[in-house]
Parts: C-alpha cells; structure tokens; sequence
C-alpha cells in the first residue's frame, strides 16, 4: 500500500468543498434562525385564573351533588324493603287470602295480561274436552 501525503500532494484531493461565500453569509444566516427560534420559544400558554376557579368550582358542585344524592337513594331504598316486608308479613299472617282482596289490588292491566296469559288455545280446549269426556270422575272434577 502506497503512503500518501495529503499536505505536500496536490494531486489528490479530499472530496468536500465549501460553497461559494459560505463563510460570508454564514454570520447572518445564523442570526436569522436564532431570533426565529427566539420568537417561538417565547411563547408561552397563558392559563387564565377563572379556569382554575371553574375547575374548582365543578368539583366542590359534584361532590355537593353526592352528599345529597347518596342519602336519598338510600333512604327510598329502605322505604321499599319496608313496604316488601310489610306486606310478606301481612300475607304470612293471614290464615286465608280472598280472591276479592287479590283482584281489588290488581288494574285493568295486570287482569288482562293474566286472563291472557292463562286462556287456553283451541287445541288446548279440545284435549281438555276430550280428557274430561273419557275421565270416570266426572262429576267429581265439575264439582271441586
């Protein structure tokens, strides 16, 4: 491998070159960029002092709105196990329950949906036919 002298050759040359007045415009060229980034860096967000009250303002409404709200729902909560309770017992205590007493606490509604819901189809009331026609006790089923 051949020594080369980089100083005393001319011949060979290192490959990078400086553009033309590179040197010249490169002091403005630098201070261009430098108030440039100046102006950017300055900026700064400005969070105004109403935005913290509001946010404080929010959490102290929320936290008003649960210490009211909690009690409440408890309380309806205990309410209507009172009531659930109070009538299992009143239907515990009773030896015999009326069909009247049941009905007088049913609406239009409810008798509907049960009236539809227990009505039997036409097939239905063919097999009940046929079965009370072939039963041998009869009488005994018309009379219960």
């Amino acid at each position: 491998m051949k020594n080369f002298d980089l100083e005393n050759n001319d011949k060979i040359r290192s490959g990078f070159t400086v553009p033309e007045h590179y040197f010249e415009q490169f002091e403005a060229k630098m201070m261009q960029q430098i108030s440039i980034q100046k102006t950017t860096v300055n900026e700064v967000k400005v969070v105004s002092l109403f935005y913290r009250k509001q946010v404080w303002m929010s959490s102290i409404a929320a936290l008003i709105l649960l210490a009211i709200a909690i009690p409440v729902y408890f309380n309806m909560a205990k309410e209507n196990n009172i009531e659930s309770h109070s009538i299992e017992n009143y239907l515990a205590d009773q030896q015999h329950v009326n069909e009247n007493e049941i009905i007088e606490h049913l609406s239009e509604e409810d008798i509907n949906a049960l009236e539809n819901s227990l009505s039997a189809s036409t097939n239905e009331n063919d097999a009940i036919e046929n079965y009370l026609s072939e039963s041998e006790h009869l009488d005994y089923i018309l009379n219960e």
